[in-house]
């Protein structure tokens, strides 16, 4: 349900940032719109009372990784480091309010969030109907062998396309009451997942389910009983799982098959440059990194080893194992968004570009900051 909310100059920059999240790979004239989020931000600081911030475990363990990205981007020439200051700056648009104001700007911010992806999940929709029945291409759409082609509309990847869909679907059981509402989002979404041809969306969500649903088992052996709510969420993601099959073998121009997609060839790659380079890595050179062994790791722990080596691996994954702790035992409303997606993360050749997990983070620290005080996000 959403909250009615005073007009502050801070929270419509907040709600402009998150809205900027369909448009993260979108450029005019050669320049990311995104790029955007950087002024936004800054006004946000300035707006923000004694130009303060408060910041938690979440900011401080980020802190190392990020100028340990940015040092390797730099001396690298690689632009990640601009995807990391991107990153950065989603991590942090939620720490400029009090506790006592943040509930109705997240509250609202949600809804904006998911409109954002309701509208990516119609433009691929529209892709297919357009490029099929008319013949007319618009956004980001490649021919592959086999009949497959993949549909992307503002995005360039549809691994990350796929899953910034799926990961959306929690949130609907949550904003609307209305049980047709839900149903026709929901659908919309999954369609649209499917649309992409990018089986990151569905893997995730299938892994999810066998996670949660093995750790919600632990726990009943444990205090000798299940959590009904628990189990309603397991046949909403079991429902999903199967839902989003049916579809994918109904409208995708994809077959499902379990083969790697030459990702097992990326895994060897990226061990290998991880080896020639222990500590630092290819420092995020993603140009020598193509040339000098082939295809970017399709998975988020050899990918930070080969770009980063040994010493970032340490300190990306404490702070990236805080994040999945705080989303699966600290909040409630973005824990699913954020366990599908770092699941999918095993099959994603990136990271510092996923914005949109940036915020998904800063949404649930946000939801842990409110829990911490008893504000509830009814």
């Amino acid at each position: 349900m959403m909250r009615s909310l005073i007009f502050s100059p801070s929270n419509t920059i907040v709600f402009i940032m998150v809205a900027l999240i369909p448009f993260s790979y979108f450029d005019i004239f050669g320049v990311r719109v995104i790029g955007l989020c950087l002024f936004l931000f800054v006004a946000l600081f300035f707006l923000s009372p004694k130009f303060s911030i408060s910041v938690d475990n979440n900011v401080w363990l980020f802190l190392l990784p990020f100028f340990m990205v940015l040092s390797f981007s730099l001396a690298s020439g690689s632009k990640d480091f601009l995807s990391a200051i991107v990153f950065f700056v989603y991590l942090l648009i939620f720490y400029f309010f009090d506790v006592s104001k943040l509930s109705a700007v997240v509250n609202k911010s949600c809804f904006v969030y998911l409109y954002g992806a309701v509208f990516m999940a119609v433009g691929v929709i529209l892709q297919r109907i357009s490029f099929e029945k008319f013949g007319y291409e618009f956004g980001k759409i490649d021919v592959y062998g086999g009949g497959r082609v993949g549909f992307g509309f503002l995005w360039m990847d549809y691994s990350f396309l796929s899953l910034y869909l799926v990961s959306t679907l929690p949130l609907v059981f949550y904003l609307y009451r209305s049980v047709c509402v839900k149903a026709i989002v929901v659908i919309i979404l999954l369609v649209g997942s499917v649309v992409t041809t990018a089986r990151t969306g569905l893997a995730a969500l299938v892994l999810t389910t066998v996670f949660i649903a093995g750790l919600e088992f632990a726990k009943a052996i444990v205090i000798g009983k299940a959590r009904k709510q628990v189990f309603l969420v397991l046949l909403s993601l079991l429902f999903a799982s199967l839902l989003i099959i049916y579809f994918y073998v109904e409208f995708s121009s994809r077959t499902i098959r379990f083969d790697s997609s030459g990702r097992i060839d990326g895994f060897y790659l990226g061990f290998k440059s991880f080896l020639d380079n222990p500590f630092t890595g290819v420092m995020f050179d993603r140009s020598y990194f193509l040339e000098e062994y082939g295809t970017i790791p399709h998975n988020l722990l050899v990918y930070i080893l080969s770009q980063g080596g040994i010493l970032l691996f340490i300190v990306f994954f404490i702070w990236f194992f805080y994040v999945f702790f705080v989303a699966a035992f600290r909040v409630n409303l973005f824990r699913y968004p954020i366990i599908i997606s770092v699941f999918g993360f095993m099959f994603i050749p990136s990271f510092f570009s996923a914005y949109y997990f940036a915020l998904l983070i800063s949404f649930s620290m946000a939801e842990k900051r409110i829990m911490a005080k008893g504000l509830g996000q009814k």
